[in-house]
């Protein structure tokens, strides 16, 4: 719904200020739309292991959509406009508002937990709109370390399964400005353990059913792809020492896999070699790992597994 602090929680993602936020209904009309990082500690340990100069991490697309009211799919407050957004995305992240502040007007004049949820499914429902969901629970500073309040999955036509987070949209937003130890400070005052922003973003990695592979690159005791002699394509030891991290369907295959990295590698896809994460480490290095024979051959019909690192051979 309008007001429920949906471009405050989108800003303290992007950990910059790109919405509009103000205390009134309908600050957002165009969707704002950010490219968010998906925190991994796997590839954090291989970078530090193997000691890689470049870390690039898998990343999501979040869009700040703005809020929906009662009659929405009859065209109620801009409804078919911000409707006609929500269809074209893959996951939804429904923020509800469970905080009182005189400030921030409701529009319905009087907060309802399970009136706005109720609310909002509706209009989905009536618009025929039934994307998978995480219910986010905006709660205020008081209330964030409270372990009661984590649960809404009482409200009538919530799924059984659905995941339910609290989160103060409104201190995250604060917290982003701060150093990591300020950060942990902050919230070791209020008693808790660590931000929600981490489990919003793999949570909603997990909801659109992703998963991740690796590659390395440059350095002779880092995975290298050999490339055919061509102006047209760098020579990886000229590359720096890099390890990235790729979101994917889970399901996908090799030759999908090597497509998302760079086309030439699909178009004169080879084979794979591929380790899992944890060997490559606990070998120290690409090279040691091969001596040690922990590195398998794939081919592109190979079903990925997450947490895979996988050097492609192609030929151009």
């Amino acid at each position: 719904m309008p007001n429920v602090g949906k471009s405050t929680l989108f800003n303290a993602l992007l950990k910059r200020q790109i919405a509009q936020v103000a205390e009134y209904p309908y600050t957002t009309i165009e969707p704002n739309v950010g490219v968010v990082e998906v925190p991994d500690e796997r590839l954090t340990l291989i970078a530090k292991r193997l000691t890689f100069s470049k870390v690039v991490p898998a990343a999501i697309r979040f869009i700040d959509i703005a809020g929906l009211i009662r009659g929405a799919h009859q065209g109620e407050g801009l409804g078919n406009q911000f409707l006609a957004h929500i269809r074209e995305v893959d996951a939804i992240l429904h923020v509800v508002r469970a905080f009182e502040n005189p400030k921030v007007t409701h529009v319905n004049s009087k907060s309802d937990l399970k009136e706005d949820v109720g609310i909002v499914n509706l209009e989905l429902e009536m618009a025929e709109i039934r994307k998978p969901v995480i219910y986010v629970l905006n709660v205020d500073e008081k209330s964030v370390a409270d372990k009661s309040i984590t649960s809404i999955k009482g409200i009538t036509g919530l799924e059984q399964d659905a995941v339910v987070i609290p989160i103060c949209a409104k201190l995250e937003a604060e917290l982003s400005d701060l150093s990591d130890e300020d950060q942990r400070a902050y919230l070791s005052e209020l008693g808790v353990d660590k931000s929600g922003l981490d489990q919003i973003i793999q949570e909603s990695y997990k909801l659109l059913d992703l998963i991740t592979f690796f590659t390395i690159a440059g350095g002779k005791s880092a995975s290298t792809t050999h490339f055919a002699k061509s102006s047209s394509v760098e020579n990886a030891s000229a590359r720096p020492r890099m390890a990235q991290a790729w979101p994917i369907k889970k399901g996908s295959k090799m030759i999908d896999a090597a497509e998302k990295v760079h086309t030439d590698f699909a178009k004169g896809f080879i084979t794979a070699e591929v380790i899992k994460w944890d060997k490559l480490i606990d070998a120290g290095s690409w090279h040691m790992a091969k001596e040690k024979g922990l590195i398998h051959l794939a081919g592109r019909n190979e079903e990925i597994a997450d947490g895979e690192v996988i050097e492609f051979k192609f030929k151009v």
